[in-house]
């Protein structure tokens, strides 16, 4: 039985879902460690699994990233079916393709932009340009009414000028959207990850310490969350689903019974229950692996 708070947290997630179309970018980010792979995901093959999914879960929002998103031609047309089924839309893009005039119903869309921090490192990261690239994509988004956030990634160069950022970020929007701070992958991660083992540029980019990693868990909105979680039905480009953004155990294919890939879900929460460390922990589809965080939440002051 799994236990009644992370219960209650999962039939929030099942409400969410979470679909990744392309691994291919637009840029080539030095601490990118996903690898660029050909599937994609047809808007039909989408649409076919929302549909399933809608007949026997209730659906509120889903979530899109990459790669980058707004490299796909149809991807508008994409969003504005879906708003039109009063689905609430999220976009993890990078900022960089501004094809905001095509979005039909701007209130039923949040745009998360991944801005790394200051203009210089950020571009140090993305390219040159870049940061003001995303800035204008924030400023027009904003001004047509769509919802907006920002992801950054936190490392050694950077975790120090965060307060520096949001007074440059608020200065440049005019108000200060909501930040999630993302610790840069640990190298526990990154080099036993089953699939990437990417290590990418670490000159310039150091990874946080552990009393660095820490700290920034205690004092700032994260992601992943020290509490966890995060699990939701998530959808890869090669069809594969997993039990979170990060997967790297498939449930199995999104052409099966979306009742079963739930199912299966829910008895990696079970088991996880059963070996749970952490008070208060919301659960996590991956307890072994789990984003490579796992030493440092055993450091985290328990709730």
């Amino acid at each position: 039985m799994i236990a009644q708070v992370a219960a209650v947290q999962l039939a929030n997630a099942l409400k969410h879902i979470y679909i990744n179309p392309l691994e291919r970018c637009n840029l080539n980010c030095q601490i990118c460690y996903t690898r660029k792979t050909s599937p994609i995901l047809t808007s039909t093959q989408i649409l076919d699994f929302v549909t399933a999914y809608q007949k026997v879960q209730k659906l509120e929002t889903i979530t899109f990233c990459g790669g980058e998103v707004l490299a796909l031609a149809n991807f508008p047309d994409l969003i504005n079916t879906l708003t039109q089924q009063s689905l609430f839309i999220q976009v993890i893009t990078n900022g960089t393709i501004n094809v905001l005039k095509k979005i039909q119903h701007p209130n039923s869309v949040n745009f998360i932009v991944s801005i790394d921090g200051i203009e210089k490192l950020h571009d140090a990261n993305r390219g040159l340009g870049n940061y003001q690239k995303s800035i204008n994509f924030l400023r027009h988004a904003i001004k047509l009414g769509c919802h907006c956030e920002v992801f950054s990634i936190v490392h050694h160069q950077n975790l120090n000028l965060i307060d520096e950022f949001e007074i440059e970020l608020k200065k440049e929007l005019g108000v200060l959207p909501p930040i999630t701070y993302h610790p840069r992958k640990p190298p526990l991660y990154l080099e036993t990850h089953p699939v990437a083992n990417i290590l990418g540029q670490v000159t310039g980019f150091d990874f946080l310490t552990q009393s660095e990693m820490l700290e920034l868990m205690q004092t700032r909105r994260v992601f992943p969350s020290p509490e966890l979680g995060c699990y939701q039905i998530a959808v890869a480009s090669d069809g594969q689903v997993y039990g979170c953004c990060e997967g790297t155990m498939p449930l199995g294919k999104m052409t099966e019974s979306p009742a079963g890939l739930i199912a299966k879900l829910r008895q990696r929460l079970e088991s996880w229950s059963q070996t749970n460390e952490f008070q208060g922990c919301l659960g996590c589809s991956q307890p072994d692996f789990m984003c490579g965080i796992k030493p440092y939440l055993k450091k985290l002051p328990q709730k």
